[in-house]
């Protein structure tokens, strides 16, 4: 006989003021990934100890945590009509958790009575450009970004409307 074990259900939920350690971790981690090659060294390519903090702001405020079971495995976050943010551990990306994260952000920004949203990537990042792209976001403005040492790149503007 066998036992049939049930997986984790994919849960998005408010942050909290619990969740801020563990989410300033994991960003911490995928920032890294995301930025390293496009930072010059000795540059925030290794997040000082507030930048990260900084940048996840306070969860409980302004965001979403994703959670399969009690693994952390995915943040979100809005200001005004702006996703401000989306991040997911690259081993669990293409799950659907990004877009359930994005889906919950456009609500959000909907419940404020905004018309359209909006969301950036800078253009060396192709997996959120190429999300954004797949969920029918398009391109509005680019905007250069200097990220230190002589080096830069395109901040990348995108909009949907939310009718």
């Amino acid at each position: 006989m066998s036992n049939v074990i049930a997986m984790p259900r994919l849960v998005i939920r408010p942050g909290t003021d619990a969740d801020r350690d563990a989410v300033v971790a994991m960003v911490s981690e995928i920032w890294r990934e995301t930025y390293a090659g496009h930072l010059s060294p000795g540059s925030i390519a290794r997040p000082d100890a507030g930048h990260i903090p900084d940048l996840v702001g306070n969860p409980a405020e302004q965001g979403w945590v994703a959670t399969l079971g009690e693994r952390l495995v995915g943040y979100g976050s809005v200001t005004a009509n702006c996703v401000d943010q989306i991040w997911i551990p690259a081993g669990m990306r293409r799950r659907g958790i990004g877009s359930a994260l994005l889906a919950r952000a456009i609500e959000g920004i909907r419940e404020r009575g905004f018309d359209f949203a909006q969301a950036g990537c800078e253009d060396f990042n192709r997996p959120a450009r190429q999300f954004l792209e797949a969920k029918g976001w398009r391109l509005i403005d680019t905007q250069p970004q200097a990220l230190g040492g002589g080096r830069s790149c395109n901040a990348l503007v995108f909009s949907r409307p939310l009718t």
